[in-house]
């Protein structure tokens, strides 16, 4: 009897001792389990970590991109190489309905009227063409930038205004344009509209007449075009005259449908900032769109028009 229940303590001891070392086993097990469960838990997180870091850097850098340059149309006008007088292709042109006004500013770009007059551009929402001078953009850079990204042409008047040293022989005439139009190209970062106004104008009368006749040659054998103007508000013909004086000029000048009006904005010219919205206000009431120099539509065309500088918002 005492053997029989030594031998059932036994069976009994290793009982529980199997029991305890399966329960050990599974315990091991689980812990194994929650190791791995979440070493997987630290492996998605990193990784979903990745992904959002990836996007935030790609989202930040798209952020900080400068956006492409959307590419200018192409002028709609005779190559310079069959005409290069723009006052010609402005007046012939056939492409739009209507009154077409270019205004243009002289002799800048100034610290004080250029400014000015781009403060009342940007009030009536017009695009106009501005005719600057090599030595007034280096003075002045930030003004020649401010006429840029606010959606104005800017175009060449040489780098001196020197009538002397300027007409003195086609290499000192070529000179001074292809190095304004450098400092030009320098402003905007893109290549300038190879445009040109003679300081004193074209015409063959006058000073240095007879040498501006040959240089408009040597501009069309480079590309360029030339223009001068059809209309004016007269600032340069006194340096005393009102705003109303001004308006006056413009109102007897402005004849035609296509105008191109000679103005300035040279530091002595306050006046003509005071009577640009009188200006303004006037053309649009006889009928004129306004728009810069390199969107002249020369062609006659079926297509839809396109919508004016003065429109674009």
């Amino acid at each position: 009897m005492e053997r029989k229940m030594s031998y059932g303590n036994i069976s009994r001891q290793s009982g529980r001792r199997y029991q305890l070392m399966l329960r050990r086993k599974r315990f091991r097990f689980l812990i194994i389990c929650a190791a791995v469960v979440a070493v997987i838990a630290v492996v998605v997180g990193i990784s979903v970590s990745s992904v959002k870091n990836g996007q935030t850097e790609q989202e930040e850098a798209s952020a900080d991109a400068v956006p492409a340059a959307t590419p200018k149309p192409a002028p709609q006008i005779p190559p310079a190489s069959e005409q290069n007088n723009l006052l010609k292709i402005a007046e012939d042109a056939a492409g739009r309905e209507g009154k077409a006004c270019y205004l243009t500013f002289d002799d800048g770009p100034t610290n004080t009227v250029t400014p000015a007059i781009l403060d009342v551009l940007k009030q009536y929402n017009v695009k106009a063409t501005f005719f600057m001078l090599g030595n007034m953009i280096e003075k002045n850079k930030d003004i020649a930038r401010r006429v840029y990204d606010e959606g104005h042409l800017l175009a060449n008047h040489t780098y001196s205004h020197d009538y002397k040293a300027l007409y003195a022989t086609g290499e000192s005439f070529i000179g001074e344009v292809e190095k304004t139009e450098g400092l030009i190209r320098e402003v905007t970062g893109e290549e300038p509209f190879k445009l040109v106004r003679f300081p004193g104008g074209s015409y063959n009368a006058g000073d240095h007449a007879a040498e501006k006749q040959k240089y408009k040659t040597l501009l069309q054998e480079k590309g360029y075009y030339y223009v001068d103007w059809n209309a004016l508000n007269g600032d340069a013909e006194s340096s005393s005259r009102t705003a109303e004086q001004l308006l006056a000029r413009m109102k007897e000048t402005a004849g035609k449908d296509h105008i191109v009006v000679l103005m300035h904005d040279a530091a002595a010219k306050k006046s003509t900032a005071q009577a640009l919205p009188s200006i303004i206000e006037y053309l649009k009431s006889a009928g004129y769109e306004f728009y810069r120099l390199d969107q002249i539509k020369y062609y006659e065309t079926v297509e839809e028009e396109d919508k004016p500088a003065s429109m674009i918002m």
